[in-house]
């Protein structure tokens, strides 16, 4: 800091105190990017309370001991707890707790320390004046924009607002890393043995870019609604609690009981699990039934190619044309996988039940889809 001991007071003050500003202003520089910046490891739900409101100091440890929740699991005398006591951070077996159970850490597991993305005081009760977090005139001027906009940019205004109003559900993730697999069909004639979404490439099989594995522990088909859906495969317990909360909505609990009948219990308990690890076939994710809850619950088209192929509309909503059609694969009898099609693939028809139960609107999905369903049964034999 000083070039030598030759000088006054005047001059050491100054050398100081440049110094001093230099480290404030790199400070408050990394604050900046902890409200704005995510990086790759923490766009997951499962950090979206913490994003933007804690350190990345803070995110980085919590994505390292969440490597530890695989072995750790719940058991608290395996996991020693030392970054909840050291650091104030949620440790392994906390972090399992929330990842089974489907939730989002809580801001409130982070300690105050980590939560602090300022360098000003904090005024003291009273002294508040108001004009640091008056929104008023923020607001007006935002309403004044959105009224002003087209619509599409309107959706795009809306969009940006939802983000920061509904952390844990913003869809701004970038796509799931394909992960290298024997299923995926690199070119024109090889397949996977044994894989029952490939029979004859002369069908609508030929349709199919790419097959997308993943990992293959009783979690399967949530991990790949989870990749499919912009959580990232390890967001499945977070499907599997969505789809849970989807059976009780009060708006289609009526749907589902008529649906489901007698098996709405059976159901809703194959979607909740209690420890980490393989699964057994009863907690596997099971067609027609998790068909249903997934194409209602994110308002997708559910496209499933295996034994039977089958199509799951939303049975709620009306047709959209810009809706995400999620495509999977069963294989092997015990596996599912994530299957990237082409563009306008033909679709395969939906099940009985779904013609049975779904409300009136519902059928304009049928009809908005109508030509990619006539293009299947022109591909797929008729079976004598």
């Amino acid at each position: 800091m000083l070039g030598n001991s030759i000088g006054d007071m005047v001059k050491c003050w100054e050398a100081m105190n440049n110094n001093l500003r230099l480290q404030l202003g790199n400070i408050r520089a990394s604050f900046q990017k902890s409200f704005y910046e995510v990086e790759h490891a923490h766009v997951s739900p499962f950090y979206g309370y913490l994003r933007g409101s804690v350190s990345r100091a803070a995110l980085r440890r919590i994505a390292e001991e969440l490597l530890r929740v695989d072995y750790v699991g719940t058991n608290r005398q395996i996991c020693g707890c030392t970054l909840r006591t050291s650091y104030g951070l949620p440790c392994a077996c906390e972090l399992g707790r929330y990842r089974v159970g489907g939730i989002p850490i809580p801001i409130d597991a982070v300690h105050v320390h980590w939560r602090k993305l300022t360098m000003e005081v904090e005024l003291e009760i009273g002294e508040d004046d108001g004009s640091e977090v008056d929104m008023t005139a923020a607001m007006d001027e935002l309403w004044r924009r959105f009224r002003s906009l087209d619509v599409i940019g309107k959706r795009a205004l809306r969009s940006r607002v939802c983000e920061l109003a509904y952390p844990t559900m913003t869809t701004l993730c970038p796509p799931p890393e394909k992960i290298k697999t024997k299923g995926g069909v690199k070119k024109k004639g090889k397949k996977p043995a044994d894989y029952d979404v490939y029979r004859d490439p002369s069908y609508h099989e030929s349709y199919i870019e790419d097959v997308v594995n993943v990992e293959s522990d009783g979690n399967c088909g949530f991990r790949v609604i989870a990749s499919l859906h912009g959580y990232g495969e390890d967001g499945w317990s977070m499907v599997r609690r969505e789809l849970g909360l989807e059976l009780i909505d009060k708006d289609r609990s009526t749907l589902y009981d008529k649906l489901f009948s007698n098996r709405l219990s059976a159901v809703r308990e194959s979607l909740m699990i209690e420890s980490f690890g393989s699964q057994p076939p009863e907690k596997w994710m099971s067609l027609p039934d998790m068909g249903y809850l997934i194409a209602n619950r994110y308002n997708v088209v559910l496209v499933c190619l295996g034994n039977p192929c089958i199509t799951f509309f939303p049975m709620t909503s009306s047709h959209s044309p810009n809706v995400s059609i999620y495509c999977i694969g069963f294989v092997n009898q015990n596996h599912w996988v994530q299957v990237n099609m082409k563009e306008g693939f033909p679709l395969p028809p939906v099940t009985l039940d779904w013609k049975k139960f779904r409300s009136h609107i519902a059928t304009t999905w049928m009809l908005g889809f109508a030509g990619r369903m006539q293009h299947w049964q022109l591909l797929t034999p008729v079976l004598a």
